[in-house]
């Protein structure tokens, strides 16, 4: 039957009810499952009466029930909706339903713990202090300046063999983000600061100007893979065009658009000024504040998205997952609740991303749906719009495009940074 509430888009054929109050005992009240005729007949519960287990911590709820009194399927979609007495709340309904496939179990999958705190570091935890500056490794010899600036999603070797391989013919500063790669991160920005405001990512930023001025660089090129470096450069690129020559943005996804919630039918965008208080009250302070490591793991990144190299995959994998759960919810709300393509008018200095173009086999399978989207649709939209920006699409490539396309990456730089530097010589 139709739902009942506002949105009559969806149907169901058993509900599972908890309309109950708190007493001495516990919770009571019509707590069940119930089959379409149960509900016209405002029976909600005539297939099962109490055989649900009600758990309230902080502000979670969790129902639990056995999978045999909804049915003998081992896959489902589910629906939830919440409210007081009579009146139904359709918020969770809008946001469409959550397919569960009991024949896959993953170990963790979806588990909160609203013991943690995801969203402040432990107290013993030594972070990095305001006027400190990153770890900085400096490198080469050549005479065009870069500065390389790892992603969350890079592991901690990601640009070692493009050093090695261009030591002579580029300066190179290695700029490591506070908190990835076993180095300290940042405090965390005082309580209740909204994502959107990029405490951490705008501390790059500063990191990097302050490199510039320190090291009295003449406009460098930043190579930057994915949040925080790729938000941080593409900012610079804008607000500090005269400090910098260009940027080079290796494997880096744009933030995909999210639905508003306020429409049942999930076809308008959310817009940028409604996506901070929806990640910093939705996403931050329900899921990611919760979240337990191994969950996190379940649902993050999948490894063959990394590399066309398996081994390659797995080593960088198991090192951008050793950041600590914190470090790593930061910068993705951060990410989130941010969408650098608003300002790519106001470009001033060239772009150069550089694709993944995956391959159709990897396309092909459906865990992999959301690749194309982020990483290559989501740019060929802006290319007409912005002069400034070009793309190119690395064939048999994936994340970690340096290395899995070695010479066709090098040399694509190569090019782009000859060019910047005769627009630079006025030539």
């Amino acid at each position: 039957m139709n739902w009942w509430g506002g949105n009559k888009t969806f149907k169901f054929d058993k509900l599972v009810t908890a309309w109950v109050t708190r007493g001495n005992n516990g919770y009571q009240g019509t707590i069940g499952v119930g089959d379409v005729a149960g509900v016209n007949a405002k029976q909600l519960n005539n297939l099962h009466r109490n055989n649900l287990q009600i758990r309230v911590e902080g502000d979670s709820i969790v129902i639990g029930v056995k999978r045999t009194d909804i049915t003998d399927k081992m896959k489902m979609n589910v629906i939830a909706a919440v409210g007081s007495n009579q009146q139904w709340n359709d918020d969770l309904p809008n946001a469409g339903s959550a397919a569960i496939d009991l024949s896959r179990t993953t170990p963790g999958v979806r588990e909160i713990d609203v013991g943690r705190n995801n969203l402040e570091l432990l107290k013993e935890y030594k972070t990095l202090g305001d006027r400190d500056h990153p770890v900085i490794a400096k490198m080469g010899s050549g005479k065009q300046t870069l500065i390389l600036i790892p992603g969350m999603y890079s592991g901690t070797k990601s640009f070692d063999s493009f050093i090695d391989r261009n030591e002579t013919q580029y300066k190179i500063f290695l700029v490591t983000p506070p908190g990835i790669n076993g180095t300290p991160s940042r405090a965390m920005p005082a309580r209740g600061t909204s994502f959107s405001e990029l405490s951490w990512t705008r501390g790059l930023e500063r990191d990097i100007l302050n490199l510039i001025r320190k090291e009295k660089l003449t406009k460098p090129i930043i190579v930057a893979e994915r949040q925080p470096g790729a938000q941080a450069a593409i900012e610079l690129a804008i607000e500090h065009s005269d400090q910098i020559g260009g940027v080079v943005l290796v494997g880096t996804n744009l933030v995909q658009s999210f639905f508003s919630p306020k429409d049942p039918t999930r076809k308008t965008p959310l817009a940028l000024s409604d996506r901070a208080g929806f990640v910093d009250e939705s996403w931050a302070a329900k899921w990611f504040k919760y979240v337990t490591p191994e969950t996190w793991k379940n649902g993050d990144l999948a490894k063959q998205l990394l590399s066309v190299d398996p081994a390659r995959a797995q080593t960088a994998w198991d090192e951008l997952e050793s950041a600590l759960l914190e470090i790593k919810v930061r910068y993705l709300c951060e990410f989130w609740a941010s969408d650098v393509t608003r300002d790519f008018d106001k470009l001033k200095v060239p772009v150069l991303a550089l694709l993944p173009g995956f391959d159709e086999k990897f396309f092909a399978d459906p865990a992999n749906a959301f690749a194309k989207p982020a990483f290559l649709d989501s740019w060929e939209m802006l290319v007409p719009k912005n002069p400034q920006l070009e793309l190119l699409r690395i064939p048999n490539a994936r994340m970690l495009v340096l290395d899995d396309q070695p010479k066709l990456a090098d040399e694509t730089m190569a090019r782009f940074i000859e060019r910047i530097s005769k627009l630079q010589k006025g030539q």
